[in-house]
Parts: C-alpha cells; structure tokens; sequence
C-alpha cells in the first residue's frame, strides 16, 4: 500500500503472513509489517505561544542568553516507521475437546518516532553539528552571543528523533466444555481461560539522554514483566458466574538505579542511587452474575451485578523515588494496582 502526503511525501507499508498445519491439532503462525503513523495536524501546524526564556550557548561560550522561544508544529517531519514480527503456534488437541493454548512472540521497532525537546536541546544538538535541529533557531547557526534586550528565537518543535523497541509473549489457553460430558446429572457449561503477556523489553532511545529498558519498572513510564489473568464462569439458560483474578507481577522503580546502604557510589541523572529498589505485585479478584428473568427467543431481558476488587485490596504503595528533597509523596500506580477499592455495578440488559 503506497500513501502519498502532500508535506512528507510517499510512504509504502505493507504485511505478509504465513500459516503451517502440519497435523489437525498444531498451526504455526507467521507475520511481518511495515507500520506508520503520520504526522498529526497539530504535530504539523501548530501555531503555539512564545515566551522569553534563557538558554545556555554551550557551542560557545557557555554563558546564558536570552531567546524568545516558540512553541510550534513542524511541517518536515516524516512519518514514524514501525517493523512488527510475530511468530506464534495454536495447540487445539483432539484428544482434549474444548481445549486450546497459543503462544505468540511479537517484536515491535519504532524508528523516527515523534518527540518534542527543549530549547536547550536543540541548541546542543545544533552545537553538535545536527542541521536539522539548527532550523529550528532563527538564523540557522549555533547562538550567538547577543547582549542588553535582544533575544534569539528558538522554535520548540516535534521531531523524528525517538527510537523504541518493544518485544514480548503472549500465552492464553481455554478450555470449554458442556458439564453434562463429565456427568448426566449436571448442566451447563464450565469455561476456564488464561491469559498472560510477558513483557521482555521496552527500549526507548532519544538521542538525548541515554538509552533506557523500562520493563519492569512498576512505579510508571514502563510495563510490569507480566501481568496474567485467570478466570472461571459457568453459564446455563438463564444463570451466568465468573469470577476473574487479576495479576499483576513485582518489579522495581528503576533498571537504572544502584541499590546500595553504604559505601555508595556519587549519584548521577542516569544512575541514582536508592536503598531499595523494589515494589510488589498484586492480585485482585472480580466477580460478575448474571440472570435472565425473560429469555424467549430473540426476546431477553438479564439482570447482571459486576463487582471489581472484590476483596477491597488496598493497591501497592508506590514511592516518587530519588528527588534530592528531604520528604516524598506516597501514591500508586493506577495503570498497574486497582486504586479505588471495591466497585459495584448493576443494571438490567434488554434484547429485542
């Protein structure tokens, strides 16, 4: 598929995939694609607000300088690029009816990604001998000094400068059966299901401070190494029951940091130095009920009360980590730990 853009010009993506069945009970799995995402309007036109702010001229004298800087689009960006491999394999044995398990590998790499950087940044990079960022400051070239109320301008602008890499594995099984194929005196179905994504890198490099794999990293800015969910329904004609436990695995505020009580080594930006490093995982259980008071035919009418958290768990305290002042605040990580406690929902559901 081939995608012109009247400011970035043609990009092409594209997608190719393969299935082998060697035997009824095993398929293999095979994708590769070529992925983009355009730059937005906003990425492109935005017009943004200036204010007058002070950069240091590192390429040159390394004193303070005043710059108007302006906060706007950039309309030579090009579109983020995305390579995506999958490889997996479905396991449907025969001998096991109703039972199904997959697992997929899948490697995502981003390059070009868009990025908006400071001012300071930009200068640095200019200084550095990047053209691209010495457009974005008025007159093309590293700062020059300028003295009394005159003020270069700077355009704080998105840029394709960002690389990520991501990878991971999926895992889910299944199995489905109808209780009275174990025993004529029950009814109904049993359904158990797994569901798990390990995740084993999430590498993010952009250009301007050092690379970083946040995986693991359950205080923010990174996913768990896995998160699993587990659960359980019975369904018949008119009653439904799951109950569902949510998992979430331990991890660290940072792969970056030194964990260390004495004896440590100087802290830096890139390697802060803490005495513990570690946060726990957590696992929540929900519940939902089901009954339908009218079910003729296409006609049906159910009562349902979900309930989430429970247990009413209190969600893992998450610590701000290193800040260079004497106090922290105490929070969690909402994307990771239920932070609302026990939740009720009820309501009547109609089909006609």
């Amino acid at each position: 598929r081939g995608t012109g853009y009247s400011t970035s010009g043609t990009v092409v993506t594209w997608k190719v995939g393969a299935t082998y069945k060697p035997i009824d009970d095993i398929t293999f799995r095979a994708t590769r694609s070529r992925d983009i995402r355009a730059p937005n309007l906003n990425d492109l036109y935005n017009a943004g607000s200036t204010t007058n702010q002070v950069v240091i001229d590192t390429g040159r004298t390394g004193q303070g300088i005043s710059y108007l800087g302006t906060t706007r689009g950039n309309v030579n960006l090009v579109p983020e690029k995305a390579d995506t491999t999958g490889l997996g394999v479905v396991i449907q044995p025969q001998f096991f009816p109703g039972f199904s398990v997959s697992a997929d590998y899948w490697n995502i790499d981003l390059s070009g990604a868009i990025s908006t950087i400071s001012a300071q940044n930009i200068v640095d990079l200019c200084s550095q001998g990047a053209a691209s960022f010495c457009q974005a400051i008025n007159n093309g070239q590293p700062l020059n000094p300028v003295g009394g109320s005159a003020a270069n301008q700077i355009n704080i602008q998105p840029f394709n400068l960002a690389q990520q890499l991501v990878r991971g594995i999926d895992l889910e099984a299944s199995y489905r059966t109808p209780l009275d194929a174990i025993s004529s005196d029950l009814s109904g179905n049993l359904t158990l299901r797994l569901l798990t994504s390990f995740y084993l890198k999430n590498y993010t490099n952009n250009t301007l401070t050092p690379p970083t794999d946040s995986a693991g990293q359950n205080a923010g800015g990174g996913p768990p190494d896995y998160r699993m969910t587990l659960s359980a329904g019975y369904t018949n004609d008119a009653f439904s029951f799951t109950v569902t436990d949510r998992i979430v695995s331990a991890g660290v505020y940072n792969n970056t940091y030194v964990v260390c009580t004495s004896g440590c080594p100087v802290s830096t930006t890139a390697n802060n130095t803490i005495s513990a490093n570690s946060i726990s995982g957590a696992m929540f259980w929900d519940l939902s009920l089901g009954y339908k008071f009218i079910n003729e035919g296409p006609n049906s009418a159910e009562v349902f009360l979900n309930v989430r958290n429970l247990t009413n768990k209190d969600p893992v305290l998450v610590a701000g980590g290193p800040s260079g002042v004497p106090y922290d605040t105490v929070t969690t990580n909402p994307s990771n730990y239920d932070s609302l406690g026990r939740v009720f929902r009820a309501g009547v559901r109609f089909k006609m």
